[in-house]
């Protein structure tokens, strides 16, 4: 996460926490004066505490980590809302091919999702053939101005449908973020089972 001397080898264990929906639990690692406290991973096996993420596939929890983001405005706004500080790294919109799909919403149900509302949409979980931790992120917004009431929307599938119906707007982005799921619900069909790393 911060530059290491290319012979220095650094093993770290991740501790990773559930974040409290709207609270910045992480204040520890950094100081109102100045920003993020740099760690000094020197000894190997430090813990490291990254903050857990709620996201939904097929309609049941998983959890995840943010690392990277390929977009410093959207950088920004993820590490105001975890208060862990997370990389911005242009380097990942490079990457087009073996890459996953995830959906943040910009209005609807309110929730803990990195803009206030529902939690983010994956379209693949640990143990499907297409699954990497790297996402192409696509921003979803109902159009309540017609009357329309947001439900959860909590698969690929689902936001297809509520597309299709025109009771949303999906607006791809060329941001990546780096969010590997650290456990996962299994998906509808019982063939993936749920699992944590």
């Amino acid at each position: 996460m911060h530059h290491v001397a290319p012979h220095a080898k650094v093993i770290a264990t991740i501790i990773a926490s559930p974040l409290a929906v709207n609270k910045h639990v992480f204040a520890a690692i950094t100081t109102p004066t100045t920003g993020p406290a740099m760690f000094k991973l020197t000894t190997p096996n430090a813990p490291v505490v990254i903050p857990l993420v709620r996201g939904l596939y097929d309609g049941k929890d998983v959890l995840l980590i943010t690392t990277e983001v390929s977009d410093k405005a959207m950088k920004d706004q993820i590490v105001n809302f975890t208060g862990f500080p997370v990389n911005y790294d242009a380097n990942l919109r490079k990457i087009s091919r073996g890459i996953g799909n995830l959906w943040i919403f910009k209005n609807g149900v309110k929730g803990p999702g990195f803009m206030g509302f529902q939690a983010s949409v994956v379209d693949s979980i640990p143990g499907d053939p297409g699954y990497t931790p790297l996402w192409k992120v696509s921003t979803v917004e109902w159009k309540t101005n017609s009357g329309i009431t947001p439900t959860i929307l909590g698969s690929d599938d689902a936001i297809a449908a509520g597309q299709s119906k025109g009771q949303i707007t999906i607006t791809p982005t060329n941001v990546v973020v780096n969010c590997p799921i650290l456990q996962w619900g299994g998906n509808k069909d019982n063939t993936i089972p749920a699992g944590h790393i």
